[in-house]
């Protein structure tokens, strides 16, 4: 019960750094609710294509193994490139205020 809550709370932390890249005042609200329904499917594929990854990698194939690699270090890759955007975004942001 506490790994299911510690990695719940992991899994929420992450998809909300992920919608950091959608600036806070820049589009109006109905934008926004679209730009984080369109981040949040980006997310939620990235997150699937890992948990694809690491049953790949747990496989006897080789051949799945190293495919799995891929599914899972290039949307980590994507998505810490996502989040430092979007700390960026954040940051300009904040400065503008």
């Amino acid at each position: 019960m506490l790994f299911e809550l510690i990695g719940d709370i992991i899994l929420d932390m992450w998809f909300a750094v992920m919608q950091w890249i959608i600036p806070e005042k820049k589009f109006s609200k109905h934008a926004r609710n679209v730009l984080k329904v369109i981040v949040g499917v980006f997310s939620c594929l990235l997150f699937i294509t890992m948990v694809l990854g690491l049953f790949a990698v747990i496989s006897d194939n080789v051949y799945t193994k190293h495919i799995g690699k891929y599914m899972i270090f290039i949307p980590l890759g994507i998505s810490a490139i996502q989040i430092l955007i979007g700390i960026v975004v954040r940051i300009i942001s904040k400065r503008k205020n």
